[in-house]
């Protein structure tokens, strides 16, 4: 993706701010100069302020509203952005950024950068996540420990373990680690455990029995 447009939150004052003190944002575009070379061009303003939002819901409705004045695809900076800004903006599909300082010069830099980030892959996750079904959750021990090698089961299994309620937990790994397994008669959890095709061994840890289950 070409990324041709960066809004800034700017104050009163044109300084590059943050959501509280943020009275509008400063849109920059690249078009073609006559040459036929490209170059940043100081756009547009667009008024916004949160400072009369004194609700949750105002809030959303406000930053929605932003979002459809914005060009699709747009790089959104400021000095810090978070909390609903930042979940609704980057629900959006907005790519956001945060800033000490800005002058011109750097919009090249900075898409570049925001470029070369789109290209990572997703960071692996390194402790159980949520499924889309409430109380379950899932970790493939195998990915963690490929990409974070000092990462070990415990590690990864042991903090979850101790601080988060589940109805289910599902672990795919190699083995069943011998400390686990004594974490599960110890806290009188009940394992499923079923071989994949691919040779992996599939855990589902619970609260209420579910039976052992080899293939």
């Amino acid at each position: 993706m070409e990324y041709t447009h960066v809004a800034l939150f700017e104050n009163a004052a044109g300084h590059l701010a943050d959501m509280r003190s943020c009275t509008h944002l400063a849109l920059w575009s690249k078009k073609a100069c006559v040459q036929g070379t490209e170059g940043w061009e100081a756009d547009r303003t667009i008024p916004f302020t949160l400072a009369a939002c004194s609700q949750l819901d105002a809030m959303r409705t406000r930053i929605r509203l932003l979002g459809r004045d914005l060009p699709a695809g747009t790089i959104i900076a400021g000095t810090s952005i978070g909390g609903v800004l930042y979940e609704e903006l980057n629900r959006m599909g907005f790519c956001l950024c945060e800033l000490d300082t800005f002058h011109a010069e750097v919009l090249d830099a900075l898409v570049a950068e925001v470029m070369v980030s789109m290209r990572k892959e997703p960071a692996v996750p390194k402790e159980p996540v949520p499924t889309e079904s409430e109380g379950v959750y899932r970790i493939n021990l195998m990915e963690v420990q490929a990409a974070y090698p000092e990462i070990s089961s415990k590690k990864a299994l042991r903090p979850f373990l101790a601080s988060t309620p589940f109805l289910e937990l599902e672990i795919i790994c190699a083995h069943m680690p011998p400390w686990l397994e004594q974490h599960i008669r110890e806290q009188s959890l009940t394992c499923a455990r079923s071989h994949q095709k691919d040779g992996t061994l599939r855990l589902r840890l619970s609260h209420a029995f579910c039976g052992a289950v080899s293939r």
